[in-house]
């Protein structure tokens, strides 16, 4: 089984703590740990705020729950990153510049990309603990 959510979001700052709760709750519904839905949901906080700060206009989040694991696409239409081989490094105190350092730190699998002919995509991935088996 498979559940994809996919929310087109307007660049605005009230929609990241809209996002971490419907994804929180989703992943309750699958018996997702306490510990690792926190996890998702600062990494896909992270994702999202970086959206809102660099998007264009409305950015997309996709969202696929599989039995093991969660899959985040964050897609946007701004400018982003002038580099993406490399994360960009933030002093540990910084207001800014740390999102995708934490980011990298709470997934299993972080994959960067330009868009073309604007734009930038995120995915996270991470591995799903349960407190009890998936579907019982």
């Amino acid at each position: 089984m498979e559940v994809r959510l996919s929310l087109s979001l307007p660049r605005d700052r009230s929609t990241v703590p809209l996002t971490r709760r419907v994804l929180d709750a989703a992943l309750a519904v699958f018996s997702v740990t306490k510990e690792c839905r926190d996890d998702i949901g600062l990494a896909i906080g992270e994702a999202c705020a970086n959206a809102v700060q660099h998007a264009g206009t409305d950015y997309e989040v996709t969202v696929t729950i599989h039995e093991d694991r969660c899959i985040i696409d964050v897609v946007d239409e701004g400018t982003g990153l002038e580099e993406i081989a490399e994360v960009p490094d933030a002093p540990p105190d910084a207001e800014a510049g740390r999102g995708l350092k934490i980011i990298h730190a709470l997934a299993d699998i972080v994959e960067l990309r330009r868009r073309q002919p604007r734009g930038m995509a995120l995915r996270i991935v991470k591995l799903l603990t349960r407190t009890t088996p998936a579907y019982s």
